[in-house]
């Protein structure tokens, strides 16, 4: 067999390294911070008219009631929701913590699925993919 073609096979099919994977990592906590700042600035002010469109779209029968019993604190849970997009975004951002911080950010988009009515929950369910494509190349490639 000639050696030469597969080193140039090798050489020639894409690696990604650890470090695009932490990249990766940190463009989550890019993400999750900046959700962070705009629950906290924007949808805390219509956090009731928010929580009761959710609750009027959701495609969950069983999520109706629970969401429906959120909004009269519904300035709160928004404000809950900023602190653990805060966190998650700090962690991911720091590079601490990534698996874990990774796959909390997957429960996060993975479980807002039921409230968010057609098409918006499409987009979670692509990001929850992402989060642990990202996580495995992280756990892959650690840091040196």
């Amino acid at each position: 067999m000639d050696t030469t073609s597969r080193r140039t096979r090798c050489r020639v099919t894409p690696r990604v390294s650890g470090r695009e994977w932490r990249i990766g990592a940190r463009a989550v906590g890019v993400y999750f911070g900046s959700m962070a700042v705009l629950n906290t600035v924007h949808t805390v002010r219509i956090a009731p008219d928010f929580l009761q469109w959710l609750r009027d779209n959701t495609w969950l029968p069983p999520y109706r009631p629970v969401l429906g019993a959120l909004v009269p604190v519904a300035p709160a849970v928004v404000l809950g929701s900023a602190a653990f997009q805060a966190v998650v975004g700090y962690q991911l951002l720091r590079g601490r913590r990534v698996s874990g911080s990774l796959r909390w950010a997957e429960a996060w988009v993975l479980g807002l699925i039921p409230a968010l009515p057609w098409p918006y929950w499409v987009v979670n369910v692509v990001s929850g993919g992402i989060f642990e494509v990202i996580r495995r190349g992280v756990i892959r490639h650690p840091s040196t």
